[in-house]
C-alpha cells in the first residue's frame, strides 16, 4: 500500500481539526460522570423525533450523559424520521456522534427504499467498479450521509472473505481474500467519508471473516478457524495512518487469549495485540453489548466494566433488549464503584476521553 498523497493528508487534517473544539486536555475540566458519558454510544426506541425514546436521548444529550447516539434498523423507518431525529439531537449537542451502519449491500440503514443512493455490497464493488469506481461511489454515499445528519459510519468491514462464513462471506461484505485488497478498498471507503467530515469505524477486530457463527446469536469461537493473515487488513490500515477507530468483535480466540474471553473483554487482544503490537493509537469501540453473545452470558454491569478494563474507549449499547431510560446514570454509578474498589482508576477513563476527543465530531 502506497503512502497517502497530499490531498489525503489534507483531508484527514481537516477532519481531525474539529477536535480543537473539544481538545484532549479538556477532560481535566469534566466531572467523572461527564467523562463516562463521553464514552457512551447509546441506542433508543423510536423512529420519529416526537417519540418518548427520542425525548430520553435528548435529555441525556443536554445533560452530557452520553457522547453519541446509535441508530439501528428500527430507528430508520422513513427518511424524514431519521433525518429529523439526527437534526433534533445535533441541535442539542453538535459534537455528539450520530452513528449508523452505512456499509452497503445488506447493511445499509439509509436505504434506497427511503430515497438514498444504493451502495452495492463490497464484493460487487470490487467486481463491477474497481478502485476508481469505488472512490466515486463512496464519495457520493459520504455526501448523502453527512447531508442526512450523520457523522460516524459503523463501517467498513476489514474482514477477509470466506464463502463458508454466514455473517460476512455469504452476504459479500468483504472486499477480498487478501489483506492488500481489503485494505485498499477499505482505504477508499474511509477516505471518502473522512473527506466529508465523518469518522469510520473499521470492523471486526481481530477478524470475523473465517468464523462459523454469528455473535448476534451467541459467542463465536474463532480459535480453530482464525489465522494471523486476518490481522493484515487492520495492520495495513493502521500503518498507513488511516485507521482512527476500530471495533472489536464478540469473538473468542484462545490462541490470542488463552482465558477464552471474547475480544470485547480481552486486554490481550486490545491492549497487547492491537495497541502494542500493531501500534494502534486511535479509539477502540465495542460492538453492541446488548447482542446475545454478551447479554446471555454477562449482566450489563459486568459487561460494561469488563469492556473498560480491557481497554475499550467507546461503549456501544443499543439499549433495546430491555430499554432502561436511566442506563447512563447507572453506568456512572458502576464506574464509581469500580474505581472505589480498585478495578481501575480515573486515569483509565481520562485516557479514553482523550482519544475520543482527538477523533473530533461536528
Amino acid at each position: 500500500m502506497k503512502n497517502p498523497d497530499r490531498r489525503q493528508v489534507i483531508g484527514w487534517a481537516s477532519a481531525a481539526a474539529v477536535a480543537s473544539q473539544f481538545p484532549a486536555a479538556a477532560q481535566d475540566g469534566l466531572s467523572l460522570a461527564e467523562k463516562v458519558g463521553r464514552m457512551l454510544l447509546l441506542g433508543f426506541i423510536g423512529s420519529r423525533p416526537d417519540t418518548t425514546g427520542a425525548d430520553i436521548i435528548a435529555d441525556h444529550l443536554s445533560e452530557r450523559r452520553i457522547g453519541g447516539v446509535l441508530f439501528l434498523r428500527h430507528n430508520v423507518r422513513s427518511r424524514e424520521g431519521a433525518e429529523g431525529l439526527a437534526a433534533r439531537f445535533r441541535a442539542i449537542d453538535a459534537k455528539a456522534w450520530m452513528a449508523i451502519d452505512q456499509e452497503g449491500g445488506l447493511v445499509q440503514r439509509l436505504s434506497r427504499d427511503l430515497g438514498y443512493s444504493w451502495i452495492p455490497r463490497a464484493s460487487q464493488v470490487v467486481e463491477e467498479r474497481g478502485l476508481d469506481g469505488a472512490r466515486e461511489l463512496y464519495a457520493l454515499a459520504a455526501q448523502e450521509f453527512r447531508a442526512a445528519g450523520f457523522n460516524m459510519n459503523l463501517a467498513p468491514v476489514a474482514d477477509l472473505h470466506d464463502p463458508e462464513n454466514a455473517v460476512i462471506g455469504r452476504h459479500g461484505r468483504s472486499y477480498g481474500t487478501t489483506g492488500q485488497d481489503v485494505a485498499a478498498y477499505a482505504w477508499a471507503f474511509i477516505e471518502a467519508f473522512e473527506a466529508e467530515g465523518s469518522v469510520c469505524v473499521i470492523k471486526h477486530f481481530p477478524g470475523h471473516g473465517h468464523s462459523r457463527g454469528d455473535s448476534h446469536d451467541g459467542f463465536v469461537d474463532i480459535s480453530e478457524t482464525w489465522s494471523y493473515e486476518e490481522l493484515d487488513p487492520f495492520r495495513r490500515l493502521v500503518e498507513a495512518d488511516v485507521a482512527r477507530c476500530i471495533m472489536g468483535g464478540h469473538l473468542i480466540n484462545r490462541d490470542l487469549d488463552p482465558s477464552g474471553l471474547p475480544a470485547t473483554f480481552s486486554s490481550a487482544m486490545i491492549d497487547d495485540l492491537l495497541r502494542k503490537r500493531l501500534e494502534f493509537k486511535g479509539v477502540v469501540m465495542t460492538d453492541d453489548l446488548d447482542m446475545a453473545a454478551i447479554r446471555e452470558n454477562y449482566d450489563q454491569r459486568e459487561a460494561v466494566l469488563r469492556s473498560i478494563e480491557a481497554g475499550n474507549d467507546i461503549i456501544m449499547l443499543s439499549n433495546s433488549a430491555r430499554p432502561d431510560p436511566e442506563l447512563p446514570q447507572r453506568i456512572v454509578g458502576w464506574v464509581e464503584e469500580a474505581i472505589d474498589q480498585g478495578r481501575f482508576d480515573e486515569a483509565r477513563i481520562d485516557r479514553s476521553v482523550a482519544r475520543i476527543n482527538a477523533l473530533g465530531a461536528g
